[in-house]
């Protein structure tokens, strides 16, 4: 992904780090309009996030 203006690009490990938290605001969102039980989002949003973790430390290793 690449800014034409700035030359700028958004890495892997960046696109992973907004994506983490997104998950838990996205499941805090979904348990408190749908009545999800806590530990249920908690459980379900990590589950997403270690799958994000495993792409970036063993998939995807850190050079």
């Amino acid at each position: 992904m690449e800014n034409t203006e700035s030359g700028r690009h958004v890495s892997r490990a960046d696109l992973l780090l907004g994506i983490i938290p997104s998950v838990y605001i996205a499941g805090f969102a979904a348990q408190a309009t749908l009545s999800v039980s806590l530990p249920l989002m908690l459980a379900l949003a990590s589950a997403v996030a270690a799958t994000g973790l495993v792409d970036a430390l063993v998939v995807h290793p850190p050079a």
